[in-house]
């Protein structure tokens, strides 16, 4: 299985040290990163930070399809979290705590 990691350097370390790929991207070269990642990978992980910088029209229908499975997670630096998918689940079922 092929796993892709987009992230800024400190959050790429240790995911390179695992046998991901890395992708090292800027607000500059994302969307690039991003494509060739989905040409390639089985899996993708991108920092929230990262995901913000993509269009939705990109990165909405990506973390819907399969393959490959697409997952938006924090940086080691914590400066952004992903969306809460329980919390968004519970209210779209009209379900709050």
């Amino acid at each position: 299985m092929e796993v892709a990691v987009i992230a800024d350097e400190l959050t790429s370390v240790g995911w390179e040290l695992a046998g991901a790929r890395v992708f090292l991207a800027t607000a500059e070269n994302v969307e690039s990163c991003f494509r060739t990642a989905q040409e390639e990978a089985d899996f993708i992980l991108i920092t929230a930070q990262l995901a913000s910088l993509l269009p939705q029209a990109m990165l909405q229908p990506a973390l819907h399809a399969f393959p490959p499975l697409t997952l938006v997670m924090a940086d080691l630096s914590g400066r952004q979290e992903p969306p809460d998918l329980a919390l968004e689940a519970r209210r779209a079922l009209g379900v709050l705590p």
